[in-house]
Formats: structure tokens, C-alpha cells, sequence
């Protein structure tokens, strides 16, 4: 699944350099955004799946990591590339993704047989989760409850994108250049920090991890409020950026110990659409509330919205990341 969305990514994307009417435009943009997006969970559920239980925080630290990385390297190809044209970016965007999906496919091919054992192994294995095989993750109302509080926390995150640099221009008299000085700060921050933090957590446990994320992201903009210094801006940043490297993980392991092998494609797509649809609502919703109320008095509904996210997962969390009630599956079923 991961090899083959990342091929037809690659294929569209490398459609955009032909030039194509506007009319093929709106059919080829959205498939491009389809298949990148299937991409994400596919790759994150193969990685996750194929790593020990007791290695998971930290194979998911380092792909966020490696995934920063390579967001990094793509913003320096496509400033180098752009001066010749927009159809060389779309081009070698769809050459590397093709390029990719012929790695991943190959790896998959070569080690079928290992792949296969270790898919059965997982399937028969003697203890299970036997009601989740039937479940749905849009029955799950403790999985529901937690998405409502991650779309939540990510909409006060995306005001950092938006209403966030226009507060600086106006109140702290910060040119673009301080944006981007910001940006870069947060970028190399979890570049530096995520494994240190992941380390922390593997200590500490998923549910400190969320719970204090959430504290930090709560008065994160509220530094905000404490003057017009450039130096409140930083804060803002720094503790946004804490509260990034805390929830990131945390939130992917819970989610990861409530799905099921079956059910895990499932929950992990529902989670990762959270992730890229938040920008649907943040930016209008944000600028909606600046324009009409203010930078100040949106930065106390961020903190308000945060200690909402706060209170709907500091059960929630610890639910989800319970161990799973298991039962001997061959007892239950009356095999011998």
C-alpha cells in the first residue's frame, strides 16, 4: 500500500511539469494530495508494525526526525530548482517519488518470506484483542473523544502559522526575517531535540508526555499578552516547540496501543487525516477571531481551547494507552 501510494504520488505529481489544462488541473491536483496523504499512514503503520514494542518511542521519534529532515532538504531542492521553472520542482518531486516506491516495492519483494512470517505471527499469535476484530474506530467513543481534542490542539497550533506573524508585524514591529529566523528555530529544535525527548518519555511515560504537552501549548500564545519585546515571541516558539516534541510522539503511541493489528490501518488513517485537516479550519477560524476580537483576547481562547484539549485527554490518554484486555484466543474460539 505504502509502495504503490507513493508511485501514483510520484506519477501525478511529474503530470504537473506537462503544463496540463485547467481543467485536468483540478483532477490531477487533488489525486496528487490523495495518494501523498495515503502515503503517510501506510508508511508510518509499516514502520511501526515491523519495530519491538519496547523500541516503538524511539523508531517513531526518529522518523519524525528523518521526516523533518527531508522536509528540510525538500524546501533547499525546490528554492534551487524553482529559478528554472516550476515544471523542473513537479518533475523531480515525482522522480524521487517514483524512486522511492521502487526502493520500498523492491525491499518488500526481497523479503516476502520474512514479511509474510512475521504477518502471521502477529495474526495467530495467543493472546488478542478478540472484540476489536469486529470493532470500528468510529465506534470507538474513547477514540473519538481523543480526535475531538487532537483537532482542538491542532487548531490552536496552526494559529503559529497565520495570526501568529501577523500579531508580531503589528505589536512587536517584527519584519518577515524574524518569522523566519522563528521557523528555522522551531525546524532545527526538533531536529535536535526529539530523540533526547523520546528518551525522556520512554522514562516518563506517554501520559506525563501528553499531559504536560498540553500544559505548554495552553499558555504558549499567552506570553504573548506579557508584552511587545521580540523576546515574548521566542518564548512563544520555544514553548510551542516543547509542547510539539511532547504530543507528537506521545499521541502516535497511544493510538498505535489502542488499534488492533486489523483495525490499525484504520485508526492510524482517521489520526493522520486529523493531521493534515486541520488546516481547513485553523487559518479561517484564527483570522476570523483576530480581525473581530484581537490578537490578545485570541490568545486567551487558545490557552481556554488548550485547557479544554487538557481536561479531554488526561483520561483519555491513560485509557488509550492502556494494555489491551486480551484473551487466549484458541481457548475462546474452542480450538485445541
Amino acid at each position: 500500500m505504502a509502495g504503490f501510494s507513493l508511485l501514483f504520488s510520484g506519477l501525478f505529481a511529474a503530470a504537473l511539469a506537462l503544463h496540463l489544462p485547467l481543467a485536468l488541473l483540478f483532477l490531477v491536483v487533488p489525486l496528487v494530495g490523495l495518494f501523498d496523504g495515503a502515503f503517510r499512514p501506510a508508511n508510518l503503520r509499516l514502520i511501526m508494525d515491523a519495530s519491538p514494542k519496547q523500541l516503538q518511542v524511539r523508531v517513531q521519534g526518529l522518523h519524525r526526525v528523518v521526516f523533518n529532515l527531508g522536509v528540510a532538504l525538500a524546501g533547499v531542492m525546490a528554492g534551487a530548482l524553482v529559478s528554472l521553472g516550476y515544471g523542473y520542482v513537479f518533475l523531480f518531486q515525482g522522480a524521487v517519488n517514483v524512486l522511492g516506491s521502487v526502493c520500498l516495492v523492491g525491499y518488500a519483494l526481497k523479503h516476502a518470506g520474512r514479511i509474510r512470517l512475521h504477518v502471521g505471527v502477529a495474526a495467530n499469535g495467543p493472546q488478542r484483542e478478540v472484540l476489536a476484530l469486529k470493532g470500528s474506530p468510529w465506534k470507538d467513543r474513547l477514540f473519538l473523544v481523543f480526535i475531538v481534542g487532537q483537532l482542538l490542539a491542532l487548531g490552536v497550533f496552526d494559529q503559529m502559522y497565520g495570526t501568529f506573524g501577523l500579531f508580531l508585524r503589528e505589536h512587536a514591529a517584527a519584519g518577515p526575517e524574524w518569522i523566519a529566523y522563528l521557523f528555522s528555530m522551531n525546524a532545527l529544535l526538533v531536529v535536535l531535540l526529539q530523540m533526547p525527548v523520546t528518551r525522556w518519555i520512554e522514562r516518563h511515560g506517554v501520559v506525563i508526555a501528553s499531559r504536560l504537552g498540553a500544559g505548554l501549548l495552553s499558555c504558549a500564545f499567552l506570553f504573548l499578552n506579557a508584552g511587545s519585546h521580540i523576546g515574548w515571541a521566542i518564548v512563544t516558539m520555544l514553548t510551542i516547540t516543547a509542547a510539539e516534541l511532547l504530543l507528537t510522539p506521545a499521541w502516535t503511541l497511544a493510538v498505535l496501543e489502542r488499534s488492533q493489528h486489523r483495525q490499525r490501518g484504520k485508526y492510524l488513517g482517521i489520526f493522520s487525516a486529523g493531521w493534515l485537516g486541520h488546516s481547513l479550519y485553523g487559518p479561517s477560524v484564527g483570522a476570523w477571531l483576530y480581525g473581530a476580537y484581537g490578537g490578545p483576547t485570541l490568545w486567551w481562547i487558545c490557552a481556554l481551547v488548550g485547557g479544554t484539549v487538557f481536561l479531554l485527554h488526561y483520561s483519555t490518554i491513560v485509557r488509550l494507552h492502556a494494555p489491551p484486555n486480551t484473551v487466549n484466543l484458541p481457548e475462546r474460539v474452542g480450538v485445541p
